[in-house]
This record gives C-alpha cells, sequence and structure tokens, in this order.
C-alpha cells in the first residue's frame, strides 16, 4: 500500500515535472534591451505607486536623495517591471525599491546596494524570492525579507560592506549615469545565462529563452521539495550571517 502511494506521488511529480518545463521553455522570455523610462510618480499604476508612497520616505529620511521613478518595460514575459531609484552622496550607496507587475500580483521589495573598485557588488534586500539560476560571481547578495524595519536594514548592509569590503570606499554615479548603471545589469542578465547553458538568443532576436538545460534546472529548483529544501538552507545561512554580525559587533564593544 504505502510502496504504491510514493510510487504514484514519485509519477505525480514526474509529470508536473515535465508539463512546467514544456511551458517554460515555450512561453518564457527575458528582454535583450532595457529601456529605463522616467515616469511621474502620478502617472505610474496606482498599485505601483502606492509601493513607492509607503516606503519612500522612510528611504530619503535616511539619508537618500531620490533619483527617480522609472518603468523598465516587460523584462520578463507577462510582467512589467518598476523601479524607485535612491542614492546616499555622503556614502555612495544605493537604495531602490523594484516593483514586479502581472495581471494577477504586484509585489515588491527593498534593496540597498553598493559598488567598490575591485568589481564587487553588495546587496542587502528584503527578497524573499530566491534565484532559480547561478549567482552572478561579482554579486553579493543577502536577503532578509523577514526585517522590516529600514533602519536595522541598512546597518545590516553597512556592517556587510566593513566585512565583505574592509578598507574600500563605495564608488558613487554621475547624476546622468545612476541609472544606466541598473540598465546595464540588467542587459547583462542575458548573455551572462547564455554563458552557463541557461539561455539563447531567441529567434526575434530581441529577447533570450530558455535552453533545455535552463528550463529543466529552474523547474526543478521551483518544485517541492527542493524548493522547500533550498528555502531552508538559505534562511540558515542568513541566520548565521546575521549572528556572527552580531558577535562581531559585541567583540568590537569589548575592544572599545
Amino acid at each position: 500500500m504505502f510502496e504504491s502511494f510514493w510510487i504514484d506521488a514519485a509519477a505525480i511529480l514526474a509529470v508536473l515535472h515535465l508539463l512546467i518545463l514544456l511551458a517554460l521553455r515555450s512561453s518564457y522570455r527575458f528582454a535583450a534591451r532595457c529601456h529605463a523610462a522616467y515616469v511621474p510618480l502620478d502617472a505610474l499604476p496606482e498599485k505601483v505607486s502606492g509601493l513607492f508612497r509607503h516606503q519612500a520616505p522612510a528611504i530619503q529620511n535616511l539619508g537618500f536623495n531620490l533619483i527617480g521613478y522609472y518603468d523598465l518595460g516587460c523584462l520578463i514575459s507577462g510582467t512589467r517591471s518598476y523601479v524607485a531609484d535612491f542614492c546616499n552622496v555622503q556614502t555612495n550607496d544605493f537604495a531602490s525599491i523594484s516593483v514586479l507587475a502581472s495581471q494577477r500580483k504586484t509585489c515588491g521589495y527593498l534593496e540597498f546596494s553598493s559598488h567598490f573598485p575591485n568589481g564587487l557588488i553588495l546587496e542587502t534586500n528584503t527578497n524573499r524570492i530566491l534565484p532559480l539560476t547561478p549567482d552572478n560571481s561579482k554579486i553579493k547578495t543577502f536577503r532578509f525579507p523577514e526585517i522590516k524595519d529600514l533602519h536595522t536594514l541598512l546597518r545590516i548592509h553597512r556592517q556587510l560592506k566593513e566585512r565583505y569590503a574592509p578598507g574600500l570606499w563605495a564608488q558613487g554615479e554621475t547624476p546622468d549615469a545612476e541609472i544606466q548603471r541598473l540598465v546595464q545589469v540588467v542587459e547583462n542578465y542575458g548573455p551572462r545565462h547564455v554563458h552557463v547553458g541557461y539561455m539563447q538568443l531567441a529567434e526575434d532576436g530581441q529577447s533570450y529563452k530558455l535552453t533545455w538545460k535552463g528550463a529543466f534546472l529552474i523547474t526543478l529548483r521551483g518544485l517541492w521539495p527542493v524548493q522547500l529544501v533550498r528555502r531552508l538552507i538559505y534562511r540558515r545561512a542568513m541566520n548565521s550571517e546575521l549572528h556572527s554580525l552580531q558577535a562581531g559587533a559585541v567583540t568590537a564593544l569589548q575592544k572599545a
């Protein structure tokens, strides 16, 4: 009886994996170009502007100046991306509110980021969604979706800067190049995944589509129980990082 149950469960998972794989392979597209268009806050969709209005004042109270609100267009098939970009001219740190909108849902997350002369980019954000593709080796990302207080998140980001970029001063951008920094990161997404075998240029030449390898691995990582295991492992790693930062802060106070 139990053997039959597990066989049936395995068969269902296999069929589900195959169906999602085929759907992803045929429908997923990522834009080859990113056209960031400045948009006044009042001209944005209501749900998007609502998220920006809710969080922008708190970011500005932390010493960040608003660069602007931007419509990044349809980067991922079936969605539209928006970003509110900020910069602290004293520390050269950046902050952003990224929003992804589809017909079913509009969601977003906040991020602090710093760029360093050695090419390292350090990101600390509240995004709860783990990537289903390989990380960019030049970007070190820490996700803490449970942290709601922006002061706390910024403090953690600065502690991470001291740990992973000791002695380095973050690099800023000239006012006209700040949004282009984001555009370059977005436009590097497709070519980077071509390099690791996850994507290939689509027939239209304007977007990237998944390879069979990419579709298979993305589907595998996104399905239960692999998805659950990945979340648990990552949460444990982030908790360990926080505990290490707290221990380091106590040690520094003791030495002072």
